[in-house]
C-alpha cells in the first residue's frame, strides 16, 4: 500500500489501520484536526475514498455531490434521501484540499441540466464508483420544486431516458 502521499510524509503507523483504510487502497492525501486529549484526528483521503478519523465514516468519492475548500474547512454534500451536509474543520490540510477536489470531479461522468418544461429543471449527474464499472444517476431538481411531485418526477423520469439514450449510457 502506498503510504506517500503528495507532498506530505508518512502517515504515522496503526493510522490507517485504525481508520479501515484497505490494503487495496492507495492514500493520496491526509490532513489533521486536534483531537481530544491533544491527540490528532486523521481525514484521510485514498484513491477510493475519504475516511473521517472523527466519526470513523468512509465516503466514497461517488457519494460526495460537492466538496468546498475554505480554509480551515470542508463544506461537504453527501448524495442520499435526505441530502446531508457536514463541515469538517481540518487544521493541517497539506494536500488533502487538492486531493478531495480531484477525486470527487474524477467520479463525474456526466453533468446535464434537464428541461422539465415551463421554466422547470433540474441536474442529472452520472458518477462513477472508483472501484465498480456500473454509473449512478441523480438527480437535483431547481430551488422550488416538489420532489415529490409525481408528474414532476414522471418528467424528469422521461427527460434522463432520452439524455441516457442520446449518451449510450
Amino acid at each position: 500500500m502506498g503510504l506517500f502521499p503528495r507532498g506530505r510524509g508518512r502517515l504515522p503507523a496503526g493510522v490507517a489501520d485504525d481508520l479501515g483504510i484497505e490494503g487495496r487502497e492507495r492514500i493520496v492525501a491526509w490532513g489533521t484536526n486536534p483531537g481530544s486529549a491533544g491527540a490528532p484526528d486523521y481525514i484521510v483521503a485514498t484513491d477510493r475514498a475519504l475516511y473521517l478519523g472523527q466519526s470513523g465514516e468512509r465516503l466514497a468519492w461517488d457519494a460526495i455531490t460537492k466538496a468546498t475548500w475554505s480554509e480551515p474547512s470542508f463544506d461537504l454534500v453527501i448524495a442520499g434521501s435526505p441530502t446531508r451536509r457536514m463541515r469538517l474543520t481540518v487544521a493541517d490540510s497539506g494536500d488533502l484540499p487538492a486531493a478531495v477536489h480531484d477525486r470527487v470531479t474524477a467520479s463525474v461522468v456526466v453533468s446535464e441540466r434537464l428541461d422539465l418544461g415551463d421554466g422547470r429543471g433540474a441536474m442529472a449527474v452520472a458518477r462513477r464508483p472508483s472501484d465498480a464499472d456500473a454509473i449512478r444517476w441523480s438527480v437535483v431538481f431547481d430551488a422550488g420544486l416538489d420532489p415529490s411531485d409525481p408528474e414532476l418526477r414522471a418528467e424528469a423520469d422521461r427527460a434522463l431516458s432520452s439524455l441516457r439514450r442520446s449518451l449510450g449510457i
